[in-house]
């Protein structure tokens, strides 16, 4: 289930407690937005237990949009043992529909937090 994040659930549950959280910046009015959803809500299923899931709906949440999302949307973030990277955006997207590719999102995060 991915949850909704604000600024201040921001400072409290990724910043303050340090837990593996990855969290989207995105626009209802972003078409890859759109249609990354889908997918995104899928790997929030299939990651349960081992990180959290959060959207940013960047034009309620500016400070954070200001901070996270400079280049656009969507953009994603891992935040795990303190530190964060943003999962690199595919520009050669083949399909076209989400800007990223499933594989793109999954290997970085087992990359970082492994598949235990």
């Amino acid at each position: 289930m991915v949850k909704n994040l604000n600024f201040a659930k921001f400072k409290k549950n990724i910043i303050g407690k340090r837990q593996t959280c990855v969290v989207k910046f995105y626009s209802d009015s972003c078409p890859l937005c759109v249609n990354l959803a889908p997918l995104y809500e899928e790997l929030s299923e299939r990651y349960a237990g081992r990180a959290i899931f959060y959207k940013v709906d960047t034009f309620k949440e500016k400070e954070l949009a200001e901070i996270f999302s400079d280049d656009g949307v969507p953009t994603i973030y891992l935040f795990h043992n303190g530190n964060y990277g943003e999962i690199p955006f595919p520009y050669d997207d083949p399909d076209g529909l989400t800007g990223y590719r499933e594989a793109d999102i999954t290997d970085y995060i087992e990359e970082r937090i492994g598949n235990a």
